[in-house]
């Protein structure tokens, strides 16, 4: 199998270089078509910026077979780098072309998380739009997920891919917890997509998004999201080189001698 793909640091995370076709081709078909297993996390400068106040949320992160590029914030940290990361990989997307090449092949998938109208519409919306997809199971993300019964439940049913959209954190910590209970299964936490996918919440216009303004889309439509626009700031602050990189482009050099007066 050939995923030997490139990986850039940032901020002690490894994120996946390539373009999404490749990932696609190379990484998630081929462990579908043999069976295996595959842990895929969708990273934002939120989740890299709590994988610095929580160890062990690190190292859920650090576990996955893919850390993919899910937000312009990482994008534009990498560049600024002087490592650029070939494309930004977003969840959602991920997720359709995995719904869609599930369809066409005959592999199942499990959905869950979100509220329960938000999930059953997300499935529903799911089969319409790729028809033949097989639906192993679903279930929302206000039940006891971690209860044996409903984890017995997952794996008996077989699931080849298992979508899970309960957030940031516990998502990754359920997919962690659990992917050893499974003899196959591409896992990806995909936080807020079932709501996408249900029609619950909207993404940005293309032109937005080409433009780099998904994020202010989004705040103008739930201004309570300002929260997470100040967490993008933080990530940007925190990041040392990115602030060696700014400096530079302004004139500032701290080891320059200070003129005397």
């Amino acid at each position: 199998m050939t995923d030997q793909f490139k990986n850039v640091r940032v901020m002690d995370i490894d994120f996946t270089s390539t373009t999404m076709d490749l990932f696609l081709s190379n990484a998630v078909y081929p462990r579908l078509a043999q069976s295996q297993k595959c842990f895929i996390v969708t990273a934002n400068p939120e989740i890299v910026i709590a994988t610095r106040h929580n160890a062990h949320f690190k190292e859920t992160v650090q576990s996955a077979d893919y850390v993919l590029p899910d937000g312009i914030g990482i994008i534009n940290a990498a560049k600024m780098m002087g490592t650029p990361i070939d494309a930004r990989l977003c969840g959602v997307d991920v997720m359709h072309h995995m719904l869609g090449h599930a369809a066409e092949k005959g592999y199942s998938v499990y959905f869950i998380g979100a509220k329960e109208d938000s999930n059953r519409k997300a499935v529903e919306n799911a089969l319409k739009k790729y028809p033949g997809l097989i639906v192993a199971g679903r279930q929302h993300g206000y039940a006891d997920l971690y209860d044996e019964a409903f984890i017995r439940t997952v794996v008996e049913a077989k699931p080849d891919i298992v979508l899970v959209a309960l957030g940031m954190m516990k998502q990754e910590g359920w997919i962690r917890d659990h992917i050893d209970w499974f003899d196959k299964g591409v896992f990806m936490g995909i936080g807020g997509s079932l709501d996408a996918l249900s029609g619950m919440s909207k993404r940005a216009p293309s032109i937005w998004i080409r433009f780099q303004l998904e994020w202010l889309y989004r705040l103008i439509r739930q201004p309570k999201r300002i929260i997470r626009v100040v967490k993008v700031g933080q990530f940007m602050l925190m990041h040392v080189p990115i602030i060696q990189h700014l400096g530079k482009i302004i004139g500032y050099n701290r080891s320059r001698a200070r003129k005397k007066r």
